[in-house]
């Protein structure tokens, strides 16, 4: 008689496991891509749970990322991308070159990416073998050319604010412009929930409601408010406005709230004198892009800072995002550097330089960022610049301890 051979599939689950306990990361990974039977199996009660608090690529309780995936990474898939975002290895590719300087503010979702160009908000697909189309889909505009400055989209509804203080809201029932503040404030911000809107300019901050009648929307404003607000945002249920002054030299309490009801303004203690971006954890905790070179998380309940990080190079914060779990990504002000935190970590994660191009010296701002698991979008003011940290033929720059490297 002969022998019957048996196969590492032929055992059963718990076999497996307890030869898979031998077994490196590594070695993991490779039955993984060896075989699809082992893969299930390993990703299930090996990876699954290794991932709930990844960077940028966690799963515990469905962080906010997710909903920016363009497809479903498997739980090997995010262990290596996230340890390609700690340890600064990825692919970059320029985008959209343009000569004239502006500011451009990104929102991206799981299949477009809507980007601002000059007075003209583009929508381009993104596509399961590239981060997004060099073409764009749709160019949504009205007859007023001046600049976008701030947008904001949810669900199917866009709100865009000018720089000359006129405004438009894009649905599927069409297109509406309307002038909210005069021509010689400089809109900064935009916000809106349902038929709230918020608008902000160098000067003062307007509520709008927006109404309808025989088929027409026009915005009436509800309340004036003396505070100019560089960033804002509205809290889910509408009930808080939430802003960070452009200067507050004196007391140097730029952080405020506004209650939409009754008007009541609370002035919070975090100790900074103007705020460039501003993102909401939850409906407490503020997270705050700050001029003096630190990055804040704010906590309401307590009415303080409860951690604060500063940049090693003592640039401000011009933008900020959050993976909704505990990533935070901080454009800066000089060379387009973004740095990553962990919200647990008291000093960043890694640094993000761009390179250099022909046509642009990397000199400029982070005006807006997005991201999801495996792709970051950062807008200078000359062009877009994606990182791809799933890339075989990623490129390690390893600046995480890039005060220790200049101390030598």
């Amino acid at each position: 008689m002969h022998a019957t051979r048996m196969g590492l599939k032929d055992l059963t689950v718990d076999c497996l496991l307890c030869i898979f306990d031998y077994c490196s990361e590594a070695d993991l990974l490779c039955l993984c891509k060896a075989d699809p039977a082992l893969e299930r199996i390993i990703d299930t009660h090996y990876f699954y749970p290794l991932c709930y608090d990844l960077l940028l690529c966690g799963h515990r309780n469905n962080p906010r990322i997710e909903q920016r995936n363009r497809k479903r990474q498997k739980n090997y898939e995010r262990i290596e991308v996230s340890k390609n975002w700690v340890s600064g290895t990825y692919f970059e590719r320029p985008y959209f070159h343009h000569a004239q300087m502006f500011p451009t503010k990104l929102c991206l979702e799981a299949n477009y990416l809507y980007i601002t160009h000059a007075g003209y908000l583009r929508k381009y697909r993104r596509t399961s073998y590239d981060a997004l189309q060099r073409r764009y889909e749709e160019e949504i505009s009205t007859s007023t050319q001046t600049d976008i400055s701030d947008f904001v989209k949810k669900q199917d509804t866009i709100f865009a604010g000018r720089v000359c203080g006129s405004c438009f809201h894009y649905d599927a029932d069409g297109i509406t412009e309307q002038r909210m503040h005069p021509a010689n404030e400089y809109l900064y911000c935009v916000d809106f929930v349902k038929d709230l809107f918020a608008t902000s300019t160098d000067t003062c901050c307007k509520l709008w409601q927006r109404n309808q009648e025989f088929g027409m929307t026009h915005f009436d404003m509800v309340m004036n408010l003396p505070l100019a607000f560089r960033s804002l945002e509205l809290s889910s249920d509408g009930q808080w406005l939430y802003g960070g002054l452009y200067s507050d030299k004196g007391d140097r309490r730029a952080l405020r709230a506004v209650h939409v009801e009754s008007g009541e303004e609370v002035i919070f203690n975090s100790n900074t004198m103007a705020i460039y971006d501003l993102k909401l954890k939850d409906d407490q905790v503020i997270f705050t892009a700050n001029f003096d070179a630190t990055f804040r998380m704010f906590d309401r309940r307590i009415d303080r800072d409860v951690a604060i990080w500063e940049d090693p190079f003592d640039s401000s914060f011009y933008s900020l995002e959050y993976d909704g779990l505990y990533a935070a990504l901080v454009g800066t002000n000089r060379h387009s550097r973004v740095n990553l935190y962990d919200i647990r970590m008291p000093q960043y994660v890694q640094l993000y330089f761009p390179g250099r191009t022909r046509e642009h010296k990397a000199f400029s701002p982070v005006y807006s960022l997005a991201c999801d698991s495996q792709y970051m979008f950062v807008a200078t003011d000359h062009n877009l610049r994606v990182f791809d940290f799933k890339a075989n033929c990623g490129i390690r720059r390893d600046y995480s301890n890039i005060n220790g490297l200049m101390k030598r």
